[in-house]
């Protein structure tokens, strides 16, 4: 798995079995351990701190009720992506249905608010095309959004995002394409620019 999930220097495998074991102290290291690997996916999805920082706790939450169902065969990572994505989509589905998505209240960003910079060294050095990106994943579908995510964003591979989607490789390949294509074609159309990686 991706380096960024790896918490240096923790003896996780002894913090999740102590979990398991009903172990406190050891639970609340493991939040403090993975907290911010979880917070970080939940704002690339949900671009909103308060929204993310619920969805983290609601996560450890579920984490906490159902660890007695982890497989230790398993990365630990990788089961906590797979809660965290899960309560996101959620997340979004509600805010949808409750009509407040992306709402002034969460003072969001819209495609139409950032900079009309063609310049490409100005808006990486602003950090704009990033901006921009995250942006323009949020018109994506749900399944599009949730394999960019996790494979662009995150910089998971495509294994490690079958894993945590239970999608299938096609599956995530053809969802990945297409959500590239469609950031490529707006960044090329609006911007003039185009990451090459994309």
């Amino acid at each position: 798995m991706s380096d960024i999930l790896e918490p240096p220097g923790e003896h996780h495998d002894d913090v999740v079995a102590g979990s398991q074991r009903g172990d406190l102290a050891a639970f609340e290291r493991l939040v403090r351990t993975y907290q911010p690997f979880a917070f970080s996916l939940a704002m690339k999805f949900l671009c909103d701190q308060a929204e993310a920082a619920d969805v983290v706790q609601e996560s450890f939450i579920r984490v906490w009720k159902h660890i007695d169902r982890y497989d230790p065969g398993r990365k630990f990572t990788t089961w906590l992506y797979r809660i965290v994505a899960n309560l996101c989509i959620d997340r979004i589905r509600s805010l949808q249905r409750s009509q407040r998505i992306f709402s002034s209240r969460n003072q969001e960003t819209t495609l139409e608010d950032l900079p009309d910079e063609r310049n490409w060294e100005t808006m990486r050095s602003h950090q704009q095309l990033a901006e921009i990106i995250r942006t323009l994943s949020r018109r994506l579908s749900e399944t599009q959004r949730l394999v960019f995510t996790l494979r662009d964003l995150e910089d998971l591979s495509v294994d490690e995002v079958a894993d945590i989607t239970g999608l299938s490789i096609g599956s995530i390949k053809t969802n990945l394409h297409y959500a590239r294509k469609s950031i490529r074609e707006t960044l090329i159309r609006k911007y003039g620019v185009v990451r090459s990686d994309l």
